[in-house]
């Protein structure tokens, strides 16, 4: 008996190292016949042994000797993106390379070349999105981010019209109220309280949930401990028969509040993608049933949106400004004529024409809540923490913002007189060199068919891309090329061995095209980038991610909202927020470092200059070191640690430029 066993497995084990081979011999041949550079690895990245046991085996892979494991085992890392941006193409000497490992498929392409970006990002149908990896976004439904070719123009169709400038200024007023809201939670009601604010991040998540909520959703939600607005300020949507408000309050047929239903759902997001239905509902665990309450909460609340919705539309009603349920609901068909002819489309059932069902509408909706808010809420984030570690550029926004403002109350800002001059100014100059600093994602995913390989012209030579390719855009190595940026050497006080100043955080390097250091001169080009529309009837946007006040790299070199049909379709919604956000906080206040870890306040008062750079600089190298550990599920996050500021009035910092 163990002697027929010994046969089975020894029969088994030599099918999977023939097939193993072979698999290898034919991806090696084509990766050859491509012309491209490459990088031989013992295992496929994704492959999902090696996934679940790659952070142990690496530390026991790292010990072995450089010269035996370079350039394979730095490819071998989910994030190595992050780790080493363009490091590892500097080292390689190409800007484009494959990585060939036994499997199907086993071929993975890198690239940090603009050109080479622009071409895929371009060729939608030659590159299509790899969909079978964003089938986790998929938890309510079918939807704009998980689908392609015709399934994807439909939804696209039908989620682009809210997306609008004109839409935008609902984004600007709700923006100013939440963030007045969040410096009020971090300086008090007189702004004069000073303390160490270690919430910042999640503050920021706070901030975007409140204002994708409202503009996208009709949902008010309100800062926790100020309940100071009025009644009017309220959206309808929420209110219930008895006045009770959902987002703070427990409605009849619900566990969890709307805000603490969608919080907690996002939190605990990973256990409801990865988990099968079947252990999300019945593992005894503490968290993992959290997990699945907060899921059937917000699931609730999303249908009870679209049932509310869609009695608007049976009343003939339609709602003014951003209201991303209300496409959803006219893009699915249903107007007040089919509600009351077609009880099919009730139950579900497609009419003839287009439409969305009721779960990619749930689903659409959702991955606009989850994508809406995280990349502002980084963004705003990471632009604190910058800031704070950076008081020259600090200084420089807020002597921008005071030219723009003269002295006006925010009460008394304009969208149209002051969103372009934020958008050309220094404030936007800060947001753009966030963005290339920290993208919202390391690498975009793009494909290749399997047997339909692909040309790609690099440097002038016409190369291919073999079939059945997995192809990365790796934003945060192009985002750091030096062939398409302005650079200097590095920063004696940063890392003097870098070979430039890419890694460092300057947003004057965005006026590069400017011949004097002010940047008062920008706001005489201060109009916004019109969207243009390309030759169909999707209404994709190509206007500009920056203003043409600023640097223009070349197209393919900057691409935090990714570019082409794919491109993200509420980046002017993000931008928006997030301007708004730090034109509100550093036009009244500065941001600075806490330094509770190695000196208390008492202590500082007592320091001298030179002891306050001092125990200053040790704050900005920890916090450089924590910034470099970011983590990414969805998009890049602090998710381990956290970086504690200062909000001081102007005029009151402790460490100066």
């Amino acid at each position: 008996m163990l002697g027929f066993i010994a046969i089975i497995l020894f029969a088994l084990l030599s099918a999977w190292t023939y097939t193993t081979y072979r698999s290898f011999a034919r991806n090696l041949a084509a990766a050859k016949a491509s012309g491209i550079p490459y990088v031989v690895t013992p295992v496929y990245l994704f492959n999902t042994v090696w996934l679940l046991s790659h952070r142990l085996l690496m530390r026991h892979l790292r010990k072995l000797p450089h010269s035996w494991t370079f350039p394979w085992l730095d490819v071998l890392t989910t994030e190595w993106g992050w780790e080493l941006r363009y490091e590892l193409f500097r080292k390689l000497g190409t800007d484009t390379f494959l990585t060939v490992a036994p499997g199907t498929p086993g071929i993975m392409l890198w690239t940090a070349d603009a050109n080479a970006i622009s071409q895929i990002t371009t060729r939608r149908n030659d590159f299509p999105k790899p969909i079978h990896m964003y089938g986790s976004v998929d938890i309510f439904g079918k939807n704009v981010v998980s689908t392609e070719g015709q399934v994807w123009r439909h939804h696209r169709k039908v989620v682009s019209p809210p997306f609008t400038e004109k839409n935008n200024h609902l984004v600007w007023s709700e923006t100013l109220h939440q963030a007045q809201d969040m410096l009020e939670s971090w300086v008090g009601t007189g702004g004069h309280r000073t303390q160490t604010v270690s919430t910042a991040g999640d503050d920021a998540m706070r901030l975007s949930l409140h204002v994708i909520s409202r503009a996208g959703f009709g949902v008010q939600l309100q800062w926790p401990g100020l309940r100071d607005r009025s009644e009017a300020q309220l959206g309808a949507e929420h209110k219930t028969d008895d006045g009770k408000d959902s987002t703070v309050e427990m409605l009849e047929g619900h566990t969890l509040t709307y805000t603490d239903a969608l919080q907690t759902l996002l939190h605990n997001l990973l256990w409801v993608m990865l988990l099968p239905r079947f252990l999300l509902n019945n593992l005894p665990i503490k968290y993992i049933q959290t997990a699945r309450e907060s899921y059937i909460e917000w699931g609730k609340y999303m249908n009870e949106m679209l049932q509310s919705k869609k009695a608007e539309f049976a009343a003939g009603k339609e709602t003014e400004g951003l209201d991303l349920m209300g496409a959803l609901v006219k893009g699915a068909g249903i107007t007040p004529e089919s509600l009351a002819e077609s009880p099919a489309l009730e139950k579900g059932i497609r009419p003839s024409q287009p439409t969305l069902t009721e779960q990619e509408i749930l689903g659409n909706s959702f991955v606009f809540i989850l994508a809406g808010h995280e990349t502002a809420a980084n963004s705003i984030h990471f632009s604190l923490i910058y800031l704070a570690s950076n008081p020259s550029a600090q200084r420089r926004l807020q002597a921008d913002l005071d030219t723009i403002f003269q002295g006006r109350p925010i009460s008394e800002w304009d969208y149209e007189r002051d969103l372009p001059k934020l958008f050309s100014g220094m404030a936007g100059a800060v947001l753009n060199e966030e963005l290339r600093l920290v993208p919202p994602v390391v690498n975009i995913p793009k494909s290749t068919l399997p047997d339909h390989p692909q040309s790609l012209v690099l440097d002038g030579k016409k190369f291919t891309v073999p079939g059945n390719t997995l192809v990365n855009l790796v934003t945060t190595a192009a985002h750091r090329n030096p062939n398409y940026w302005p650079t200097g050497p590095p920063s004696p006080s940063e890392d003097p061995d870098a070979p430039n100043d890419l890694e460092e955080f300057k947003p004057e390097r965005w006026f590069a095209n400017q011949k004097t250091d002010s940047h008062s001169s920008v706001h005489e080009n201060n109009a916004m980038p019109k969207p243009v529309a390309e030759t169909d009837d999707l209404n994709v946007s190509t206007a500009a991610d920056t203003s043409a006040a600023h640097f223009q790299p070349p197209r393919g070199a900057y691409v935090p909202f990714s570019e082409g049909y794919r491109a993200c379709i509420g980046r002017r919604f993000a931008q928006v927020e997030i301007l708004v956000v730090l034109a509100v906080v550093f036009s009244q206040y500065s941001v600075e470092l806490a330094v509770d870890e190695w000196a208390s306040d008492a202590a500082v008062e007592k320091m001298d200059a030179r002891q306050r750079r001092a125990v200053w600089a040790t704050a900005k190298q920890r916090t450089a070191e924590k910034m470099r550990g970011l983590e990414s599920i969805i998009t890049l996050q602090m998710r381990r640690e956290k970086v504690g500021l200062r909000v001081v009035k102007r005029g009151g910092e402790r460490f100066g430029p």
